[in-house]
């Protein structure tokens, strides 16, 4: 008996694992992870944020990727159900776009914000 339920967390992990592998398939995906590759470095060495700041921005970034999974999954799923040219299908793959987009604006938003911080910062001192 698996009263913890330990082996259907096994398997939770070795699908999440095999997304992920998945994931790494789809070139916005690795797009992604090379901006995060470049801006978390950023964003933890950078002088003048808070700890409150850097965890904000690593995961606004970890939100970018995760949302690109779901639209990957949802243009996937979509394909599979409906071949051919579908209005409502079109609708489903556009508002995971959109999902995509609205992370994109988001973190945009917060990087100019702890910009703006750390560039008041930088004010003060000088």
């Amino acid at each position: 008996m698996d009263f913890l339920g330990l082996r259907h967390l096994g398997r939770s992990f070795s699908n999440a694992f095999r997304g992920l592998r998945e994931a790494f398939q789809e070139v916005a995906f690795r797009q992604e992870l090379a901006i995060g590759a470049v801006a978390l470095p950023v964003a933890w060495l950078v002088p003048g944020l808070s700890l409150l700041w850097r965890v904000f921005l690593t995961v606004c970034w970890l939100a970018l990727p995760a949302m690109e999974i779901v639209n990957t999954a949802v243009e996937n799923a979509v394909n599979i159900l409906s071949p051919q040219w579908n209005p409502l299908a079109r609708k489903a793959k556009d508002l995971a776009g959109a999902g995509v987009l609205c992370i994109c604006l988001a973190n945009l938003f917060a990087w100019g914000a702890a910009a703006w911080e750390v560039l008041g910062c930088l004010l003060k001192k000088g």
